[in-house]
């Protein structure tokens, strides 16, 4: 018996290779095999947990990396106050006798108080004080500083 074979049934057994092979994998020993809906849905599952597993490392990540920052300003906050604590407690651990007054013995007032000798020591050499007023001015000058 001969059969005939109509266009409609061609197209059905076309595509059923098409599909067929679609769902085919290769084995190791490189022959095809099909894959059944449990390998497909495997698979799938497979894939969702390593694109899972993948976000969690890099949540994991950005968490390690947040509390690190927090950690390094929060030390930051801890040095500062302790330079702040050593400042003060150095100003109180202080004698009274270390302690100089207003203005004398740092060096913008040294060189202030070089400064008007200089000038006071041209004014006399222009003529403009004598030696009695000069002498007078300069006692005044070294008395402030001291």
């Amino acid at each position: 018996m001969a059969m005939k074979i109509s266009r409609t049934m061609l197209m059905i057994c076309i595509a059923a290779l098409s599909t067929a092979q679609a769902q085919t994998t290769d084995t190791a020993d490189g022959t095809e095999r099909s894959q059944t809906p449990d390998e497909k849905r495997f698979q799938s599952l497979e894939s969702e947990r390593e694109k899972l597993g993948n976000q969690r490392i890099r949540t994991e990540a950005e968490i390690r990396a947040r509390a690190e920052q927090r950690r390094l300003e929060e030390a930051e906050q801890e040095r500062l106050r302790a330079q702040e604590d050593a400042l003060k407690s150095e100003e109180a651990m202080a004698p009274r006798s270390e302690l100089k007054p207003a203005g004398a013995g740092s060096k913008t007032d040294l060189s202030r108080t070089l400064e008007q000798l200089r000038s006071l020591g041209e004014l006399k050499d222009d003529g403009y004080i004598t030696d009695e007023e000069f002498q007078k001015i300069k006692k005044k000058i070294l008395d402030k500083q001291i």
